[in-house]
């Protein structure tokens, strides 16, 4: 069985376990056999044996630990040992095997074109930043019309809004900065080493950011934010920021509070709900947002 079979197989473990705790064996193999007849497999061979040796290379590769409880005749796993990167890797995996077919993607898939995202880099930078490599590339920033050398000490990679990001500081700076992976070309990593600074956590450093955007220059504000019900419902499945918490949620009204930094892109995206947005706090942002409708009327007046 080819390697890709047995990455499906685990992965779709993973998935029924996550969605369904303490699934017992025969329901766990019922469920890998429908799935994998669903993408072309079949002579699958689904013993007790390969799915305990399947569970430990979830263990070694993901880092996930699948148990077996005896109270509840099931196996589980640990809310501790998941995170939301799995959960988006289940989902693009979901995809990509979906419309693995051999003429390619039936015309009833009406998937959206993409530009190249620079994902090729994703690999290489990753070795960069595990073994603190310095690296250099070519980069073309959006209004420039000829590319600059930068040579960066690579700290992470951020996904955004579907772009990746570089995330590192030049050599003597503290200044970390950001690049679009899709802006990037060739990226060399040298054998230059380079020591991290502890103080610096990248996760903490944009925990208050809405996008890619996370310089000390913003401070972190209180948000609280007015729409309509039909607005409140697609803020409920998918919200503005991980720190939305609500106040009201009725059939006229919904009401959300963030804190966050107030960027240009967050501005943006409420620009884009704004036929029911209702700046409550604080007043900088409502003014802000009443500059730009204004100016837009002055734009668009008949």
């Amino acid at each position: 069985m080819s390697q890709i079979h047995h990455l499906q197989r685990n992965l779709l473990i993973i998935s029924k376990i996550r969605n369904n705790p303490y699934v017992n064996f025969a329901e766990l193999t019922s469920y890998l056999k429908k799935e994998l007849s669903f993408r072309g497999i079949y002579d699958t061979g689904l013993s007790r044996r390969t799915i305990q040796r399947d569970i430990q290379n979830i263990r070694t590769d993901f880092g996930i630990a699948v148990e077996y409880c005896r109270r509840n005749q099931g196996y589980y796993i640990a809310e501790s040992d998941f995170c939301s990167d799995i959960d988006r890797f289940l989902d693009s995996f979901d995809i990509l095997t979906s419309l693995n077919t051999e003429t390619g993607i039936p015309n009833f898939v009406l998937a959206e074109k993409h530009r190249p995202m620079g994902t090729q880099h994703l690999y290489t930078l990753i070795h960069a930043i595990k073994n603190s490599f310095r690296v250099t590339f070519s980069y073309l920033k959006f209004g420039s019309e000829q590319p600059s050398i930068r040579h960066l000490e690579p700290y992470a990679v951020k996904e955004c809004r579907g772009r990746w990001y570089l995330i590192g500081r030049a050599k003597g700076l503290d200044d970390m900065k950001s690049f679009g992976l899709d802006r990037i070309t060739d990226l060399f990593i040298t054998d230059e080493t380079f020591s991290k600074d502890d103080t610096i956590d990248v996760s903490e450093k944009f925990n208050y950011s809405f996008g890619i955007y996370s310089s000390d220059e913003y401070p972190i504000e209180d948000v609280i934010l007015s729409f309509d019900a039909r607005d409140g419902s697609y803020l409920k499945s998918l919200p503005l920021h991980h720190s939305q918490e609500i106040i009201t949620d009725d059939k006229d009204v919904f009401v959300i509070k963030l804190r966050l930094k107030i960027t240009l892109d967050f501005v943006m995206e409420l620009m884009s709900r704004s036929w029911s947005l209702k700046v409550i706090e604080p007043l900088s942002l409502r003014e802000q947002i009443h500059s730009i409708c204004k100016s837009a009327l002055e734009r668009n007046c008949l």
